[in-house]
């Protein structure tokens, strides 16, 4: 065959002419969209973002973000906040990228937000992500809210593996000094408490690491707290936390205090889900049985800070799908009590308490979203 140079190739036609190519072209952008959906991780601690993008968010970052949250994002007095460490987590642990998004996207920078494109914020969030330890992953964050609405924020705890089976050898060398008052086993004696088992986890657990390690850093040993170096003593609490049973992992502890504040010491399963008196965000069908109220077909609770939503934030829970759950409601105001709202979807946020397969909301707000709930 010759192809004549200058001029585009003439081959064949595909049967069905340009419509059928169209429909062949939006048929396979839903399929990667699909797969793309079916591979985004439900947690930040999963890979939520790429390398790439959090590179190119460290340069939109540089350029206007760290004259309020400093260079190293530990924020300035009366500017801005810090961006990354204990503060920042606790702030933001067991909500949503949603939020967080919503949060950069409306209102940075502070009183001009629309000096940067919302690409290039997307791309400052997967920096900051970077910056709080999580991992990097093989697809970028989406630009679609309800998309980062089903990515969890959640802290690493001592269950992600952070420390190293090396780490945690080295420190077994050096507790020798510690078995003299804790005991063989470190089971605790009657000159010191026990450093294994339940009572460790008495005094430890929803503490950070480094609460533990700043204990043991200077006040131990108590009549030579100089004769072991930090970095021999980050060894020992790495010991302490395999002989607890958390897993090793591929890195090690640093001393790095907001890294350590960072990491959360919690039985097993304990930080799932929304805890008990946490203000959440519920999307559900509101119903009666003769004077009680629920939401049935519920969303699983999110964590959230406000009492009751913004227009945003309702433009968000109106497009999120009914789930399975059952919630009673307490503290209905005389409005829902009048029967408007029955059958509605609705957009509910309160104090949350379950027990077992109870769960009730101890309603702050409660806003229609549709008059029907018609999945």
């Amino acid at each position: 065959m010759k192809i004549e140079v200058g001029r585009p190739f003439q081959g064949r036609r595909a049967p069905g002419g340009p419509k059928r190519a169209a429909l062949l072209l939006i048929a396979t952008s839903l399929l990667v969209a699909s797969l793309a959906a079916q591979q985004r991780p439900k947690n930040v601690r999963e890979g939520a973002y790429t390398a790439d993008q959090a590179d190119r968010g460290k340069a939109g970052f540089e350029g206007v973000c760290q004259r309020c949250h400093g260079a190293a994002l530990n924020g300035s007095e009366g500017n801005g906040p810090p961006l990354k460490g204990a503060t920042f987590l606790a702030h933001w642990d067991k909500d949503t990228l949603g939020s967080l998004w919503v949060k950069i996207r409306d209102t940075m920078p502070l009183g001009v937000p629309g000096t940067l494109t919302d690409e290039v914020k997307l791309q400052i969030l997967a920096y900051l992500l970077r910056q709080n330890g999580f991992p990097a992953g093989t697809i970028e964050l989406p630009m679609d809210v309800n998309a980062l609405e089903e990515i969890g924020i959640q802290q690493r705890g001592v269950w992600d593996g952070v420390f190293t089976a090396a780490q945690a050898d080295r420190g077994k060398q050096s507790v020798a000094r510690c078995q003299g008052c804790h005991g063989p086993e470190l089971g605790g004696t009657d000159r010191a408490p026990a450093l294994k088992g339940n009572g460790f986890l008495a005094n430890w657990e929803d503490g950070s690491v480094n609460r533990l390690f700043v204990k043991v850093r200077d006040t131990m040993p108590p009549s030579n707290v100089d004769s072991l170096s930090p970095e021999t003593k980050l060894d020992i609490v790495s010991y302490l936390l395999r002989e607890n049973g958390f897993p090793a992992g591929a890195s090690e502890l640093t001393l790095n205090a907001d890294a350590l504040d960072g990491l959360q010491i919690v039985k097993k399963g304990a930080d799932a889900g929304a805890p008990n008196f946490a203000l959440v965000q519920v999307v559900g069908c509101l119903s009666r049985d003769r004077s009680s109220w629920a939401l049935t077909n519920a969303t699983e609770p999110v964590v959230t800070r406000d009492n009751a939503p913004s227009a945003a934030a309702l433009k968000t829970a109106e497009a999120r799908p009914l789930g399975r759950q059952r919630f009673g409601l307490v503290s209905v105001d005389a409005s829902t009590r009048s029967g408007a709202l029955d059958g509605h979807k609705v957009e509910a946020r309160g104090l949350l308490y379950r027990d077992g397969s109870y769960a009730d909301l101890n309603l702050t707000s409660l806003k229609t979203l549709a008059a029907s709930c018609a999945k």
